[in-house]
């Protein structure tokens, strides 16, 4: 609810990706369209928002199996649907899970993240060991969060 976000463009733009997740050519076109601009073999889910529904995470699956050469990022509070997905079935190899910690300087969901073969990142106000904000907010050559050996990333609040 703050910058950017509560503008009208902005709020337009948002409801019409939410909308096109329903298009049944959604997983087609974003796995075109990531093939085509991806350059780097890195690519970060959602820089605010966040999974809407297990048939979203489905999609998202898939297009990282369509993908086996890009490495995917998927940092979510959505909990339940992940679990709900990890019931049923595997995570491709090539997409990291963590799910977020709630609260700033709260602890992180180590124990269902460890449950469901997963990891977590949290954010804390001092003691990060994220270098983004040190680096005009980019990872540069950090790939810490596309680790699945690295526990939980923690971000620098700002």
């Amino acid at each position: 609810m703050r910058g950017f976000y509560p503008t009208p463009n902005v709020t337009n733009a948002l409801a019409r990706r939410f909308e096109a997740l329903l298009n049944p050519d959604w997983v087609s076109a974003m796995t075109l369209a990531i093939s085509g601009s991806e350059g780097s073999g890195f690519f970060r889910w959602f820089d605010s928002g966040d999974i809407q529904s297990l048939a979203h995470l489905k999609q998202i699956a898939q297009i990282a199996s369509n993908l086996p050469y890009v490495k995917f990022w998927l940092p979510t509070k959505e909990y339940g649907f992940v679990q709900s997905f990890l019931e049923e079935n595997r995570l491709p190899e090539n997409l990291t899970i963590r799910l977020s910690g709630y609260m700033i300087d709260g602890p992180a969901p180590t124990a269902l993240a460890s449950r469901l073969g997963v990891v977590t990142s949290t954010v804390v106000s001092q003691g990060f060991s994220c270098p983004a904000s040190g680096q005009g907010n980019k990872c540069l050559s950090c790939r810490a969060c596309w680790d699945k050996q690295q526990n939980n990333v923690a971000y620098k609040h700002h």
